[in-house]
């Protein structure tokens, strides 16, 4: 969506209004750098949820546009955080630090400190863990949410055989697989198809 600065601007005043609760008008140059990408964010996003619609930004203005999109924000947010609560009570990190950091630990600080409407392009975490999948453009809670979803198909995948069997695979990849940063179920699955392509079963766990 395009629009031009002074559409935006007024809608960045009223926010740093809001974040000075109307006791001032005067913020830092990069305070309000921040409130300008916050507004864009959410703008971004609610073109994102419309298909790219070409003729969206026609029908709306620049305030409406910040406002419907700020409320996918909202909404995202709501969903990522119920997903992770879905996958963590079964959620298994197979002895491995750094995915049980990132996801147990860090994930619960994202949502604690995310701030929706003053800083929502904020990732806030640095997602130490690899995907398989690149979410290397996304920001904010569009990240998160990436994220959370990407490790929950991992589970699923990791979760069709035994967890004695994955870390057997994991330690015979890596005899320090408990601090390594790689990707876990990439592991797991190119052991997997090496059996499979070696007609081997999948129950021999020695790899040769």
């Amino acid at each position: 969506m395009d629009y031009e600065m002074e559409e935006l601007v007024p809608i960045v005043g009223k926010l740093a209004e809001k974040y000075t609760s109307h006791e001032s008008t005067s913020i830092t140059y990069e305070k309000a750098e921040q409130l300008m990408g916050a507004v864009l964010y959410c703008i971004h996003e609610l073109w994102e949820s419309s298909g790219n619609a070409p003729s969206l930004n026609k029908k709306l203005s620049a305030q409406r546009a910040y406002e419907m999109g700020a409320a996918y924000v909202r909404e995202k947010t709501g969903k990522a955080l119920d997903l992770y609560n879905r996958i963590l009570p079964e959620f298994c990190h197979y002895e491995n630090k750094c995915l049980y950091d990132t996801f147990v630990k860090g994930i619960p600080e994202f949502f604690k400190w995310y701030d929706i409407q003053f800083e929502p392009q904020n990732t806030i975490l640095t997602l130490d863990y690899p995907l398989l999948k690149d979410i290397s453009e996304y920001t904010g809670i569009d990240k998160i949410f990436e994220f959370i979803k990407s490790i929950g198909l991992e589970q699923k995948f990791l979760k069709l055989f035994p967890a004695g069997y994955v870390i057997n695979i994991l330690s015979k990849d890596n005899r320090n697989w408990q601090e390594s940063m790689d990707n876990i179920c990439e592991i797991v699955f190119t052991h997997v198809i090496g059996h499979i392509m070696l007609g081997k079963s999948l129950t021999v766990i020695e790899l040769k």
